[in-house]
């Protein structure tokens, strides 16, 4: 998967040498199953189409350079985003750099500019989305914005004991300990990467402070091991055989 970064600098240099693709549209926080849903909707799209696969997003999150001093509780960090999207056989991943110009784009041109000039020929998204200034730019105005010629396809919403499937929900969660139900809105466990020298690596969230059962997988081996939350930047593993310098990859089980 290539990952091309995207600002107003580069832009007109992007659009210029752009491949035909279908673009799934998101911010993809976590990867969970309603934007797997988004992916692999775009994915029929660009097989149907012969066009290569691009999702687009963005970096850092919205409200980090839209609010002074507001902490984003990040489900993973954008290196762990690109190898989910990777595994599911994204060409293209277009990750546009947020700033307070561009939160100011109308939203016409946001699509013409970012989606259209990128070379989206079919445009997928979900049907919650939004863009453009003040988040103007609704998921049903999509078609309006762009030719005829382009196909726009809105995702309908993906639910889960009535609920929809959404970071903010494994968020919450993630607050309340509720780690099995975190695994049906994933499709997996919810995962970390732990540097035995300096901790939790940035940008992931935490469970809520308490002991936690886990599975620790480093160089290939899986082993179960027990996690303390000891608040929301800091744990402290309990298992065999630690090497100082190694990063580890924490899946979260279930509290005790």
């Amino acid at each position: 998967m290539k990952v091309i970064y995207v600002n107003e600098a580069n832009l007109r240099d992007l659009q210029a040498e752009a491949l035909d693709v279908a673009m799934a549209l998101g911010y993809f926080d976590g990867v969970h199953l309603g934007h797997q849903k988004v992916v692999e909707t775009a994915k029929q799209k660009a097989l149907t189409h012969q066009l290569s696969l691009a999702v687009l997003s963005f970096t850092p999150h919205p409200k980090s350079v839209l609010i002074p001093d507001f902490e984003v509780a990040y489900l993973e960090p954008i290196e762990q985003k690109i190898e989910k999207l990777e595994r599911l056989g994204v060409d293209i991943f277009y990750v546009v750099e947020f700033t307070k110009e561009l939160a100011k784009i109308k939203a016409a041109d946001f699509i013409r500019q970012y989606v259209v000039g990128l070379g989206a020929k079919e445009i997928i998204c979900g049907f919650d989305y939004t863009y453009g200034a003040k988040a103007s730019g609704k998921a049903e105005m999509i078609q309006q914005q762009v030719p005829p010629q382009i196909g726009v396809t809105v995702v309908e919403e993906l639910k889960w004991r009535g609920q929809k499937i959404s970071s903010t929900l494994i968020r919450k969660y993630l607050r309340e300990c509720r780690l099995q139900e975190i695994q049906s809105l994933l499709g997996d466990y919810y995962k970390t990467k732990y540097c035995c020298k300096n901790g939790i690596l940035p940008n992931y969230s935490l469970p809520n402070i308490g002991k936690y059962k886990i599975l620790i997988e480093r160089d290939g081996a899986i082993s179960e091991a027990i996690a303390m939350v000891k608040s929301k930047k800091k744990i402290l593993l309990e298992y065999d055989n630690p090497t100082f310098d190694s990063v580890l990859t924490i899946k979260w089980l279930e509290k005790i």
